[in-house]
């Protein structure tokens, strides 16, 4: 009989352990879901990365790493693909080959902006030179006023009448270049 009574007042500790512990963890993932909920309505004010869809791009004036001047007026008339880039930027890094496989696929104008110095951006230049026109332009430039690029990597893509179609961070943000 002791030993029933000894097993039976283990069992009830080990309820009661497993109740506090329960308890415990409800606590903890309240506490995470609230967390989760505060980082979620701060992504969401965030301002946007770019001119948002329906924007109108501002003027500008650049010089390409092959010496072409571009401006506004070489994007009247054609889409166009716009890419703003870091080297610093990991995000930029990661969707940079996605960018270039768009590019190969899009029928209009591709424009990447690389934001640093010539010896920041060698690398980045070389890659992205060959879907596109690149700019090096320190960041807050002519080109990065113009599209309103406020971090990195912004894409943008625009009408033929300088109105951003849709632009965003990540690639999904553009439409498909089939649906074009």
């Amino acid at each position: 009989m002791p030993i029933l009574t000894a097993a039976v007042v283990l069992v009830g500790l080990l309820c009661v352990l497993d109740l506090l512990l329960s308890f415990g963890i409800i606590r903890r993932l309240r506490e995470q879901n609230e967390t989760l909920k505060t980082v979620r309505q701060q992504a969401a004010a965030e301002p946007d990365i770019a001119l948002p869809a329906g924007a109108t791009i501002g003027a500008f004036s650049a010089t390409t790493v092959g010496g072409t001047e571009l401006s506004v007026a070489d994007i009247d008339g054609s889409r166009a693909l716009v890419g703003f880039f870091s080297p610093g930027c990991e995000p930029c890094k990661e969707r940079m080959p996605q960018f270039i496989e768009y590019a190969t696929r899009f029928e209009g104008k591709v424009v990447a902006i690389a934001a640093g110095s010539e010896e920041e951006t060698a690398d980045m230049v070389v890659r992205l030179g060959e879907v596109a026109e690149v700019v090096i332009e320190a960041e807050g430039g002519d080109v990065h006023r113009a599209f309103g690029a406020g971090g990195y990597p912004a894409l943008c893509l625009i009408d033929r009448d300088r109105t951003v179609l849709a632009s965003g961070w990540e690639m999904s943000a553009l439409p498909v270049p089939a649906t074009l």
